[in-house]
Parts: structure tokens; C-alpha cells; sequence
């Protein structure tokens, strides 16, 4: 299930409207959720390990709020198209002041594990990179080992004066296989034409899902981005390739978005992003 978020301004416009405007003693209504963000990421034909990062936390927003731009935040992220659709992506997430954040709390979980069913790891307690209060728990490290693909995830919390123990499950998508570009495996592809659209494919997954290709120019910037349902198993990227020429890379991703329950929660969100990059040339 894909999630919509309004723009996070939308968090404080909610907020004073939900509180009657600055002036108002009036009680807020709020709604509190768990937010798990999972992302792993390798690069192919490089010997380095495949690195990963978790992110989790409980947060009560006004009870109108959307919570989702928070987990948007809470790492690298970018707007996505349309399926089927390309674009240059803005910088709307950079533009938002950090004012609009100040009626958002993270709720303090006691010690917050994450993992399957036979093995999990006790993430650290940090502040919220942002102006919000409160506490929010990632990974110690970047190991990729903890968060395995195509696996089922168990979130568990001890607890503390502000939250009952808490329990979250999910399932995990496989990482992506059989990429390749106009035919060709991506392992062995150096170099693409840019003059022409490039036909992507993948070995097709869950309809639920999105791939999105990064495309990254030797600045590192993403220069472009298209995203692509995941079950189709293929798409197409346009001629030019967003203006790259030279040295740059292409990105894979598979992303999965859900909203799951939680007893004595209004709700969760989760968001697993695992991706495969590959060096590639533009002429």
C-alpha cells in the first residue's frame, strides 16, 4: 500500500488549526505512530560489503497530521514521479523551516530491538537530526548483516513512562535481481547511450511495490529520476538522460511503503528502500 503525504508544512498548519490558532489554551488532539524506516545498499561489481541503516521511533503529532514526512526526514529521500513517469528532482524538502516540526514529539521506547525472528539487534537511542524533542533509534553501525532482504522484521520496545511495550511485523522485499539495460546485465553494461531511450528491466516482484532508478551524473548529484511498478518487471529510460554526459551511475531501488496496526498505537508506517548501483558511462 503506497502512502500520500501532504507537504510537511501541512504538520504545523494542522497543528494551529487543530489548536485554534497561536492564541488559543485549547488541548491539541493528537495521534501517535510508529515510524520504521530500513534501507540496505550495495554496489555492483565492487568489492565493498553492502552497507545498511535502520531508523525507528514513536511519534505524537496533532491528530490531523500526517505523520509520513517525518519518516521522509528521517534519511536520504527524494520525490518520486508518477509510475511510469520521470522527472528532475527539486529541493522541496530543503525549503521547509524547521518551525514547522516544533509540534511533533518523539515518545521515549525504553530499548527499541529490530530483526527476524531468529536474531535481533538493539538499536541506539539519538536525537531527531531536526528541531524536534524527544528520542529516535538507528543503527550502531552500518552493517548490512542485521537487515537481511525478502525476510519477516520484528520491531520490539521494552517500554517506559510514556509508551506499553510494542510489537511491529513486517515483511521485507527481496533485493532486486537479473537488472539489466537494453538487454544486457548490468554487470557487464560500461556505457550507455544517451542520444537514445534505454529499455530497464528486473526480475518482476510484488505489485505493491516501486522501483525507481537514480540517475547520477560524476558530481554524485541525481540528475534525473524514474520510477517504474515493480511487477511489470521493466520500463524505459527517455533520450538524453537528463542532460549526462561522461561518468555517472545508475541506481536501483526497490522501494515498499506500509501502513501496518499496532495495538495502542494509531497506527505505523514502514518504508524498506534496498538498492543496486552501478558505474556506468553517458556518450
Amino acid at each position: 500500500m503506497r502512502l500520500t503525504a501532504p507537504p510537511l508544512l501541512g504538520l504545523l498548519l494542522l497543528a494551529n488549526a487543530c489548536n485554534g490558532g497561536e492564541g488559543s489554551s485549547e488541548p491539541v488532539a493528537t495521534a501517535t505512530h510508529a515510524l520504521l524506516r530500513v534501507e540496505r545498499s550495495a554496489r555492483i561489481g565492487v568489492d565493498t560489503p553492502a552497507s545498511g541503516l535502520a531508523f525507528a521511533g514513536v511519534v505524537r503529532v496533532p491528530e490531523l497530521a500526517d505523520p509520513e514526512p517525518l519518516l521522509r526526514l528521517s534519511g536520504k529521500s527524494i520525490t518520486l514521479p508518477a509510475l511510469g513517469q520521470c522527472l528532475v528532482p527539486g529541493h522541496e524538502r530543503d525549503a521547509v523551516p524547521p518551525s514547522d516540526l516544533a509540534r511533533a514529539e518523539f515518545l521515549n521506547a525504553g530499548d527499541v530491538s529490530l530483526g527476524t525472528h531468529t536474531a535481533q539487534t538493539l538499536l541506539a537511542p539519538r536525537n531527531f537530526p531536526l528541531d524536534v524533542s524527544g528520542v529516535v533509534y538507528t543503527s550502531r553501525d552500518r552493517a548490512s548483516e542485521p537487515l537481511p532482504s525478502g525476510a519477516p522484521y520484528l520491531l520490539k520496545t521494552t517500554g517506559s513512562e510514556q509508551l506499553p511495550p510494542l510489537e511491529l511485523r513486517v515483511q521485507a522485499p527481496d533485493e532486486l535481481r537479473d537488472l539489466a539495460l537494453a538487454g544486457a546485465a548490468l554487470e557487464v553494461t560500461a556505457s550507455i547511450d544517451a542520444a537514445a531511450p534505454v529499455p530497464v528491466s528486473w526480475r518482476a516482484g510484488d505489485a505493491r511495490d516501486t522501483v525507481y532508478i537514480e540517475i547520477a551524473g560524476s558530481e554524485g548529484g541525481t540528475l534525473g529520476v524514474c520510477a517504474f511498478r515493480d511487477s511489470e518487471g521493466q520500463g524505459t529510460l527517455p533520450r538524453g538522460l537528463f542532460g549526462a554526459n561522461g561518468a555517472g551511475s545508475l541506481a536501483f531501488h526497490r522501494l515498499r511503503e506500509v501502513v501496518a496496526d499496532v495495538p495502542a498505537l494509531d497506527g505505523a508506517e514502514v518504508r524498506f528502500d534496498f538498492a543496486l548501483t552501478a558505474d556506468v558511462s553517458f556518450h
